[in-house]
């Protein structure tokens, strides 16, 4: 089965399948990391849901910063992925999607923990992830293109760091350096959000228009499923983004007091990482 379906004489690289063993191995490492990193933050905010949020957006933000610099490394040292993303694999590679499922897990654990009346629709994405990477881990197929997929994490480190300026001491002592750093995130949330998340959908619609015939229809079906429905999160992740940044905008000062609790009740969809 593996062979028949996942192998295609179009192929540039032999498949090369990676044992699950190592799959299961870097989720449980990397599961065990963030509920270490989870303890190690625990704050004293009386509020335990702004606590929580607090936490597990900081955690995200970690996720994401180590995401995105793996798959920097990871690029950089086997360039190839660019040449084949369908029959492409490495070690390397292949353990930073199994870090990233492990994360997933992690989170969707830590949620359904500590549920919101907002975390549905990020159970519903974390489903989503780790179904599909675990199906590509299980097969050791496609894992160049589940890379480009979780390149969306650069966008994740603005999205989050968004909160985190606001939430945590000041990183520089001049104001006028920090709003600077303000201006740079939100610009940089903006592009990386058109770039990554959408720019994403498109590369992986556009890959499976035509190299379609290279994988099995069942197989094929399926992940236009997960592509478009990460397509459709993205629309509504740009909506509640873009409503935030009005409201914030038009909001009176006095009213900060109330901040985290619209954060609580309407922004955590933001954060899907």
């Amino acid at each position: 089965m593996h062979t028949k379906i996942y192998f295609d004489e179009s192929d540039l690289f032999p498949y090369e399948p990676i044992s699950s063993i190592w799959m299961i191995f870097y989720i449980i490492l990397t599961f065990y990391f963030f509920t270490i990193c989870n303890q190690k933050l625990n704050g004293k905010n009386k509020n335990k849901k702004i606590q929580w949020l607090h936490q597990n957006t900081l955690l995200s933000f970690i996720h994401a910063c180590i995401c995105s610099a793996l798959i920097l490394i990871g690029i950089i040292g086997a360039p190839g992925i660019f040449q084949d993303p369908l029959s492409h694999s490495n070690h390397f590679n292949y353990a930073i999607l199994a870090f990233s499922t492990g994360y997933f897990i992690y989170d969707f654990v830590d949620c359904l923990q500590n549920s919101t009346d907002s975390v549905f629709p990020i159970l519903i994405h974390h489903l989503i992830v780790i179904s599909f990477l675990s199906h590509v881990l299980y097969y050791t197929r496609n894992v160049g293109y589940a890379i480009y997929g979780l390149s969306i994490e650069v966008n994740s480190i603005f999205l989050h760091a968004r909160r985190v300026i606001r939430w945590y001491p000041p990183i520089f002592k001049s104001a006028y350096h920090n709003h600077l750093l303000k201006i740079f995130i939100d610009i940089g949330n903006y592009l990386t959000f058109i770039l990554f998340r959408f720019g994403i959908v498109y590369v992986g619609l556009r890959a499976l228009y035509i190299q379609g015939e290279r994988v099995h229809p069942v197989i094929k079906a399926y992940t236009v499923m997960i592509v478009s429905s990460m397509g459709f999160l993205n629309v509504i992740l740009l909506y509640r983004l873009l409503k935030s940044q009005f409201k914030k905008k038009s909001k009176n000062k006095r009213e900060k007091q109330s901040e985290d609790k619209i954060l609580m009740t309407d922004n955590h969809i933001l954060l899907p990482s």
